[in-house]
């Protein structure tokens, strides 16, 4: 059964952040084919958790430490769910790479992650270029990361309107918004029927081997035992830091 397994990055190669990850399992690539249209509710969270808007965080503090802090722990192990292909047809979402531990599963990126990535690593860039620091990463990373934005902002078209009362930076102070529940989306991405073993082990830098990011299945997971035979055989994954 090791025998069929590819290794991602043998060739020195690795699959860039936010990007489909080729399949594992049976060393093969799955084909990515056009489909009519997308669920909007994928995960069925309404929109019903009153939330303050402020225009002045601890993620926007004058304190660097603290700023820096807050943006490091926003957690991005979510970022990726493996539900079988019955569910993600019935979706009507188009074909993905297979998920690497069973080839009955296919992984998605869960796109506020993808969003939250490309600000942590915007974030990152702009501080480094602030600070004369080489900033190691790649311009072309940051323009995607921009370009995006751009289009997931135009796409939702937020029609909300925003008071003010300030001349200047004051639009929504205070407004009350109703939002998604985030808790319940990271729940929901780590239950059973679509946990994908996930972890980033880095915002910044992406493993040498992008399927090291799928060696975290749980005992009691479906997956740990085929899991667990690979990465005996291949070597488990390297610390990465950022």
């Amino acid at each position: 059964m090791l025998g069929e397994y590819k290794k991602l990055g043998e060739h020195g190669s690795t699959i860039e952040d936010g990007e489909l990850e080729p399949t594992v399992a049976d060393g093969l690539l799955s084909h990515k084919r056009e489909h009519p249209h997308t669920s909007e509710l994928p995960a069925g969270l309404a929109y019903d958790v009153p939330t303050r808007y402020s225009l002045s965080t601890d993620y926007t503090s004058d304190n660097q430490t603290l700023a820096t802090y807050m943006w490091d722990s926003l957690n991005l192990d979510s970022m990726v769910i493996a539900p079988t292909i019955e569910w993600a047809e019935a979706m009507g979402l188009p074909d993905s790479w297979d998920f690497p531990w069973d080839p009955t599963r296919k992984i998605y990126f869960v796109k506020v992650y993808h969003q939250l990535h490309c600000l942590k690593n915007i974030r990152r860039a702009f501080n480094q270029l602030l600070s004369g620091e080489v900033n190691p990463i790649p311009f072309g990373h940051v323009e995607h990361c921009l370009d995006t934005l751009r289009q997931d902002l135009m796409c939702r078209a937020d029609d909300t309107p925003m008071p003010s009362l300030q001349l200047v930076n004051g639009a929504g102070e205070g407004q009350i918004r109703q939002c998604k529940d985030f808790e319940k989306l990271v729940a929901w991405t780590k239950h059973p029927d679509r946990d994908a073993c996930y972890r980033r082990l880095s915002d910044y830098r992406p493993p040498s081997r992008s399927i090291d990011r799928y060696a975290f299945c749980a005992p009691d997971s479906e997956h740990f035992a085929t899991m667990t035979r690979y990465f005996e055989y291949y070597g488990y994954p390297e610390v990465v830091e950022d």
